[in-house]
């Protein structure tokens, strides 16, 4: 099975299965840091979209982007043969599991800018001189806790389901890893967007296409 195959039911499982139905907050189109937008999360392969600004560089962007999954391909074995412990040492290379391998990772990104108390919004007009920032909390936990949650959920999600409907891919279950985003050992700090990973191997069927002949048996 081609790996742009697998990517897209990949794409379109994790779609239906942790971003349908699910609302999560998202910057609003005009920068308007007194709304709270609410959307459903998007999935991307890969890449997230760039655009181009006024200025004709490229610039991120995170009205587009965030919330979202980003599901990106990782270094895979183009052919896994598995090896029992009784043949390495008897010097016999006798395959046990021969597949191909599918590894990704899984980054999500959530937005969390911060609690508004009541009277934030009305603030401006109120006084005349701007939002009364006092009534504006970014430094909260909200982020951290809906990113875990959203990890959770997918780590559940990949357990339960084993394999991706539609095509070969076989979860190797003991492949699963997660993190916070991280920079030598330490949780890098990019509110108000927050980033984690899952990174996961599947399993699956080797294409060898035409058998060459065994000049041995000849």
């Amino acid at each position: 099975m081609r790996t742009t195959e697998k990517l897209q039911k990949f794409k379109v499982w994790t779609e239906e299965t942790l971003c349908r139905g699910r609302r999560l907050k998202a910057p609003a189109s005009d920068r308007d840091v007194t709304k709270i937008v609410y959307r459903e999360p998007s999935v991307f392969l890969a890449w997230s979209p760039m655009r181009l600004n006024k200025a004709g560089a490229l610039e991120l962007d995170t009205s587009n982007t965030t919330p979202s999954i980003t599901i990106m391909p990782s270094m895979s074995y183009a052919k896994m043969i598995e090896e029992k412990r009784f043949d390495k040492y008897q010097g016999v290379h006798r395959p046990v599991n021969l597949g191909n391998q599918l590894s990704v990772t899984m980054l999500f990104s959530v937005f969390e800018p911060g609690t508004r108390l009541p009277g934030f919004t009305e603030s401006g007009d109120a006084n005349g001189k701007g939002l009364d920032l006092s009534l504006f909390q970014d430094g909260t936990e909200q982020g951290l806790m809906t990113l875990l949650d959203w990890i959770d959920d997918a780590k559940k999600a990949l357990l339960q389901e084993m394999c991706i409907p539609g095509t070969d891919m076989a979860l190797n279950e003991q492949s699963i890893v997660w993190s916070l985003y991280t920079d030598q050992q330490y949780v890098t700090d990019r509110r108000p967007i927050y980033y984690g990973f899952i990174n996961c191997t599947f399993g699956g069927y080797v294409d060898e296409g035409n058998k060459r002949t065994n000049k041995y048996l000849l």
